[in-house]
């Protein structure tokens, strides 16, 4: 494994994901320079809570250097770089989550999926499932059209925005599963939780979230958060 992994950085040397110059051999995921200035979330405010998730990782913040890389990520297809999204998160994700049976992710509108040509959030849980040697399944569908949330300031009113826009997919059980729900950034967390309250009621025994990003508490309100 460890001869396939140097051939393929041969191949394909790491970048970094926020500089994208080529990582030295010290150095993993970012740049060194880049890795002083990263904006981190540490302590109580790694994770983030919600009405039907106990927690959700969530290492970065999502802002300045952060939200460039995952802006660049998301529209102009630099989709190599959801591999080192996923390496970083792992082991927050092992320690945070011990126990678990399948990863899932927040599934993108199928237009929305067919004008970018591939779901962000799919990209970092596979990447993610193959790290934790656990099957990465599409447990969810988006099922309705809604406005960006991005667009929308109050929170009641991006809850309202996603009640009922997500569906378990046809002849899925997850009852008594323990399931991860991946997405890529968290900003008041109303879609992962409506993800999350469709596989709870579906019969899921725990429900877990880990996101890349998450939002501070300004941007959080800001409509242009994402």
């Amino acid at each position: 494994m460890k001869l396939i992994h140097r051939c393929l950085d041969l191949l394909y040397p790491p970048k970094c994901v926020f500089c994208d110059a080529l990582l030295q051999e010290d150095e993993t995921y970012f740049c060194r320079s880049c890795g002083e200035k990263v904006p981190m979330a540490e302590g109580a405010d790694l994770c983030r809570k919600g009405t039907y998730f106990d927690k959700c990782i969530a290492p970065l913040y999502y802002q300045g250097m952060v939200r460039d890389s995952f802006l660049d990520y998301k529209f102009h297809e630099k989709t190599w770089r959801a591999a080192t999204y996923a390496a970083f998160l792992e082991p927050y994700v092992r320690k945070e989550f011990p126990v678990l049976d399948v990863v899932t992710w927040v599934p993108l509108s199928r237009r929305s999926q067919k004008d970018r040509g591939y779901d962000q959030s799919e990209l970092v849980a596979r990447e993610l499932a193959k790290l934790l040697e656990l099957p990465c399944e599409r447990l969810l569908e988006k099922v309705r059209n809604t406005q960006q949330q991005s667009r929308l300031d109050l929170p009641e009113e991006r809850r309202a925005n996603v009640l009922g826009a997500y569906s378990l997919k046809k002849n899925i059980s997850v009852k008594g599963q323990s399931i991860l729900v991946v997405d890529d950034v968290i900003t008041t967390g109303s879609t992962i939780d409506e993800c999350c309250r469709v596989l709870v009621t579906a019969g899921a025994a725990e429900v877990h979230c880990a996101a890349v990003a998450q939002a501070t508490g300004k941007e959080r309100k800001s409509p242009k958060a994402l």
